[in-house]
């Protein structure tokens, strides 16, 4: 095939195409050949496209396959994006040496990561000639030659391909950074890691990046730089994470325990290790001293303010300017000019960027304090949070935009082309094969849409292959107390339901709540019960890694997990391990957070309703992703069981069914109820 033909989606993925010819068990799915036609169209036509394609539809082929076709034809760069590393990891080690090997065309396609993944050999050297003056532990010292011993052997030099346990405080004392890096000056230019990868990522025709790797490139465009090549075609799966991500990123977040972790790796007082611990520079160890009991002093007062929140029912948000005195920037201001001075007499040319590095990082830190004292980001929500590691707390301001409709237009949607943004739950409304090429007539999509500030593009809705009607029954226990009037009642009964379920599928169950505080409490009373049954009970915990938990999940089949938010979305049990999903409470957000708490604010001024206009569709919308955790192939089956009775007591609780695809779903009346009635 020449390398500027046009791939045609309908033949590469039909019956007598190249992957029906390389699968034995090939099943044509025409859900599928729509989604890329649409995703084809998109790009011909340079329109941004929603898609939601349900579970089993295969979104990775049909997306890739335009996606080469158009690199290929225009000689341009497309980024694929996704939110999760599983999914970046299927793509390029699964799927697109699939494609390779099928389509007959060569193309190159790179996983694209920060700069901060990869290894700097000068700081390596550098780490390992300064280690007794630069780490507290010794330990960390043993560990950076470890590291150089991977280095020999490595391909990539990135922290993922790392086969053991490296802390943070000492990677980032090896790992490249823009403000250290010499660039072609440096003697290892030819054999650094990071600049290997770059020179991959200008030579390849699809870059795989994540959607924190994307925004934050699409940030620095904002000021003038970038960190991926020139690109104009875009596809975002996992899309419907695209508010939350992007929110991170054009907003603000320090607390007390990073501002303390740099002072300190420039010099600890109580170890006396540091980077400038060789230099002993007496009018920067004064600064250095200065600034923490700064940095004390301001994030004490935010503490106390936090606190005094808590006990009159406030949430931590800051709703005026100059609440604080600010007496941090002025400190990290003059350490980093200091630092900066320090750094030009520096005979070491590797400690030179290093100081300089530190000297930068200090300004940022004082800028972002100062955005936060004043308030001088327009149209940001403003607040504080306080948590504990080891009784310590850890005091973290934060600002983000109210509104990201205004941004998202000017960084994304205006520059490039074509942005393709899919996922399974995007649409409000159920799953039914539709598309339309304006937003009056994209059924469903209004929220997603006004929330990404969205005027002109397609959306395409398609149905799963699944048979739903015959993979799952969705169980309903209706004569359970509502739970935001009778919270202890229904809980009781929520636990005793539960109950009943695992017995029926002998464990083999997500639970998912909303809150942390349900899971421990359902928990407590749940431990002795599958003790008694030999159910194995894993509970989501903070400290627990949740990669460790799914894995002894996979494994032991008869087990039961408790889970919150981070198990609504973006988990994948096939078979039989995961044959009951339990959803205790619709997955209301809690409206007391200060971001949620503006927006809804917000809605309520120009003349909206905030319930319906954004606190339920975002809660059907985790609904669908909750329910999706069942059926992930053809052959899945099990059950779905809703113990909110607010999806039958309450008007709006219709909607939570409706955006399911068609299946039985059973009412259960009362506790005792053998016999479900059919709705």
């Amino acid at each position: 095939m020449s390398k500027n033909k046009r791939i045609d989606p309908v033949w590469f993925l039909g019956p007598q195409g190249p992957v029906a010819q390389q699968l034995s068990n090939y099943e044509m799915r025409p859900q599928q050949i729509r989604l890329a036609q649409a995703i084809d169209k998109a790009f011909e036509q340079s329109s941004h496209l929603i898609a939601e394609a349900g579970t089993g539809i295969g979104k990775s082929f049909a997306y890739i396959i335009p996606a080469v076709s158009h690199a290929l034809k225009n000689k341009q760069k497309v980024v694929i994006s996704t939110y999760t590393i599983s999914l970046q990891e299927q793509l390029v080690y699964k799927d697109i040496p699939f494609i390779q090997d099928a389509c007959g065309v060569k193309f190159v396609a790179t996983l694209v990561k920060g700069r901060s993944n990869y290894l700097c050999w000068r700081r390596l050297e550098q780490a390992r000639k300064r280690g007794p003056t630069l780490f507290d532990d010794s330990a960390h010292i043993d560990l950076v030659e470890q590291i150089r011993f991977w280095a020999l052997e490595t391909q990539d030099g990135s922290l993922s391909s790392l086969q053991f346990v490296v802390p943070m405080a000492v990677w980032e004392m090896v790992c490249s950074d823009n403000n250290t890096c010499m660039g072609h000056h440096c003697d290892h230019n030819n054999t650094c890691f990071y600049q290997l990868a770059r020179r991959r990522m200008f030579g390849c025709d699809i870059m795989i990046a994540n959607h924190a790797m994307l925004f934050s490139d699409l940030a620095l465009r904002q000021q003038g730089g970038k960190i991926l090549p020139n690109f104009k075609l875009v596809v975002l799966d996992e899309a419907h994470n695209i508010e939350n991500v992007a929110g991170n990123h054009f907003g603000l977040r320090l607390s007390n325990f990073q501002v303390g972790f740099m002072l300190n790796r420039l010099f600890n007082p109580k170890t006396e290790k540091g980077i400038l611990a060789t230099h002993r520079d007496q009018v920067s160890m004064a600064l250095i001293s200065k600034a923490h009991q700064q940095a004390d002093t301001f994030y004490n007062e935010i503490l106390e303010y936090r606190c005094s929140q808590q006990s009159s029912g406030g949430n931590g948000r800051v709703r005026r300017p100059n609440c604080f005195a600010n007496v941090l920037s002025g400190p990290l201001i003059a350490l980093g000019e200091n630092l900066n001075k320090l750094a030009k007499s520096c005979g070491d040319e590797q400690d030179r960027l290093e100081i300089n590095s530190y000297g930068q990082r200090c300004r940022d830190f004082a800028a972002a304090t100062h955005s936060f004292v004043t308030q001088n980001i327009k149209d940001n929500v403003y607040w504080t949070e306080v948590g504990w590691r080891h009784s310590n707390p850890r005091v973290v301001i934060c600002a983000a935009p109210l509104h990201l409709g205004a941004t998202l237009r000017q960084v994304l949607f205006e520059p490039f082309d074509s942005v393709v943004m899919t996922s399974a739950t995007l649409s409000t409304s159920g799953n039914q094969d539709d598309s339309s090429d304006n937003k009056s007539d994209g059924k469903g999509f209004d929220f997603f849409t006004s929330r990404l500030g969205l005027d002109e593009f397609r959306t395409v809705q398609l149905g799963s292959p699944f048979n739903y009607s015959q993979q799952v029954t969705v169980y309903v226990e209706s004569h359970l107390p509502e739970p935001n009037r009778q919270e202890g009642e229904f809980l009781i009964g929520a636990v005793a339901a539960i109950k009943k379920y695992l017995l029926q599928t002998q464990g083999k169950a997500f639970v998912l709540f909303t809150s942390f505080k349900q899971l421990n409490q359902a928990a407590a009373n749940l431990e002795d019960f599958c003790r008694e049954h030999e159910l194995i009970l894993l509970i989501q915990a903070k400290g627990k890694d949740r990669s460790s938990l799914l894995d002894q999940f996979r494994c032991n089949i008869n087990s039961v997990l408790l889970g919150t938010d981070s198990f609504w979305q973006g988990v994948d049990v096939p078979g039989e391990s995961l044959s009951n999903v339990i959803i205790v409470k619709l997955p209301f957000s809690v409206p007391d957070h200060p971001l949620l708490q503006a927006r809804l604010e917000q809605i309520k001024s120009q003349g909206g309703n905030p319930f319906f206009d954004y606190q339920l569709p975002e809660a059907i919308l985790k609904f669908k992703q909750g329910f999706g955790r069942l059926i992930r192939t053809r052959t899945d089956t099990g059950i779905v069981v809703v113990l909110d009775p607010r999806v039958i007591t309450k008007n709006y609780g219709r909607a939570f069914l409706d955006v399911l695809p068609r299946c039985p779903v059973k009412i259960v009346k009362s506790p005792a109820s053998n016999i479900p009635e059919n709705y």
